[in-house]
């Protein structure tokens, strides 16, 4: 089989020739990636666009509702004891609050065959239907009565096949009954513990438990009511006997009690949000039985102060963002990939137009940035005249609300801003559709470059081949010029001779 190789015979060098033919005809190739760079700037300098509105929009929510400008703080004595939280209809002033008890969850722990605790959580308990209600118990004595708390029904869950101590526990953690089940091993062995899942007195847990006398077997373990309790007094502790109740109370359902200001204040929560208007309580630790702790709620300016400052700076970030991309380095004369861009004026236009136009229907010297202390500077850069915005806070006859939130028949300049910003990045907003009209040219782009690349396919082909037939052609010739030569030399040869 002959081996050949373009250029061998010729000494052509094929290769080289059509690299180089090939590199002229991937011009447009090059072009082509050119101008997909140049889109692919476009669309990362929108994406950095579309960031530092989302950054400005964020901003301006915060300032876009009046309740951000009746700030109140609450602060405690003593934090050890409870944390309090203040929201915008809280009143300014100090209240004396004694913690006298905690709010509490009960617990029942199941007692179990000889009361000696199951050998394993494997166990066999028995089958039926475990009724869980919740309520209130008028009494300890023997006239006990059992009210139901209407806001949470009772549960009837029936116990099966699997009605093992962890079959139950399972079955009873599977009905969401309120209640949360656990096994415990007290070194005697496994019992089922049951928590309520709420605190308070109306809370407390009755149990039930039904079946069929052959196959309940010891499942009446977990029946609980103590409206047939009766105390002995004569003994030491009393002792309490509950003819309905096999659960053993470890900790009994109790109520928050607290006094504020003298007045005695019952909840079935440790979180108390009515004690005290519009300050949400959080109780964590009684207090000694002759002191207090002193909760003050006081007007706090300096979060509304931040909340601007960031409105501006987020403002600022965004207007520069604008400049960036359409700018020209005075310095290089490079362009930024959006200079020149409609879409990007129309923005700037419309941004700057927000916040250079009074608030309508705002009250006199609360309808311009000017009256913050807020003003342009010759670059179009918002600046804060840190003094001037102070007062303003401080000022109870300006109405910052106005300025910047919205209600009351004003749309202050947050709120305008946040509309505004919401449209600009919405899915058919203008960003995006510029952002879609990129990307369906480079999505053309790239389909030139296809059609290119397999044009150039077969022009690569076609040069080999007119390479090798020129290769071969001149091969042949050279084989025939050194064949001539020879017999020439030859007949020379038997001329001399």
């Amino acid at each position: 089989m002959a081996i050949s190789s373009a250029g061998i015979g010729s000494g052509l060098k094929v290769d080289e020739l059509v690299s180089q033919l090939m590199t002229v005809e991937r011009m447009p190739i090059t072009a082509l990636d050119k101008k997909e760079a140049s889109y692919q700037a476009k669309l990362s300098s929108i994406g950095s666009l579309k960031g530092a509105f989302s950054a400005f929009q964020t901003a301006a929510k915060a300032l876009s509702t009046p309740d951000k400008f009746t700030p109140t703080k609450a602060s405690v004595s003593d934090s050890a004891i409870l944390g309090a939280s203040a929201s915008a209809s809280a009143v300014a002033g100090s209240y004396d609050v004694k913690v006298e008890s905690l709010a509490a969850a009960q617990k029942l722990t199941m007692s179990s065959a000889a009361n000696g605790g199951y050998a394993a959580t494997t166990s066999v308990v028995g089958q039926g239907t475990i009724t869980i209600d919740f309520g209130t118990y008028a009494s300890a004595g023997a006239d006990t009565t059992f009210t139901p708390n209407a806001a949470k029904p009772g549960k009837t869950i029936t116990i099966g096949s699997n009605n093992t101590l962890a079959g139950i526990r399972d079955a009873i953690n599977g009905a969401n009954a309120g209640v949360s089940a656990s096994i415990i091993n007290d070194g005697s062995g496994y019992r089922l513990a049951l928590t309520s899942n709420e605190t308070g007195l109306r809370n407390e847990m009755r149990i039930t438990v039904g079946g069929d006398a052959g196959t309940i077997g010891e499942l009446g373990q977990l029946a609980y009511d103590r409206t047939s309790t009766t105390v002995d007094p004569d003994t030491i502790p009393p002792t309490v006997t509950t003819g309905a109740s096999k659960m053993t109370q470890n900790v009994a359902a109790a109520d928050a009690k607290i006094i504020v200001d003298n007045v005695p204040i019952t909840s079935p929560s440790n979180t108390l949000t009515e004690a005290i208007q519009g300050v949400t309580l959080n109780l964590t630790k009684t207090t000694a039985p002759d002191a207090s702790t002193k909760i003050t709620v006081a007007r706090d300016t300096s979060n509304v102060k931040t909340a601007i400052e960031g409105f501006v700076k987020a403002y600022n970030e965004a207007t520069k963002a604008m400049r960036d991309a359409t700018s020209v380095n005075q310095t290089t004369g490079t362009a930024a990939p959006l200079v020149g861009d409609s879409t990007v004026r129309a923005l700037q236009s419309q941004l700057r137009g927000v916040l250079s136009a009074p608030v309508a229907g705002a009250p006199k010297g609360s309808a311009l940035l000017s009256d913050a202390g807020l003003s342009f500077d010759k670059t179009g850069t918002l600046v804060i005249d840190d003094a001037k915005l102070s007062a303003a806070i401080a000022d109870p006859s300006k109405d910052l609300s106005k300025l910047f939130s919205s209600g009351a028949g004003t749309k202050g300049y947050a709120w305008q801003a946040d509309v505004l910003v919401g449209k600009i990045l919405s899915p058919i907003g203008p960003l995006n559709n510029r952002a879609t009209a990129v990307q369906e040219n480079i999505k053309r782009l790239g389909d030139d470059r296809d059609a290119i690349k397999t044009r150039l396919l077969s022009v690569e082909q076609r040069y080999r081949n007119q390479f090798t037939a020129l290769d071969k052609l001149v091969a042949n010739m050279t084989t025939t010029s050194a064949y001539l030569s020879q017999q020439l030399a030859a007949l020379a040869a038997n001329n001399n001779s």
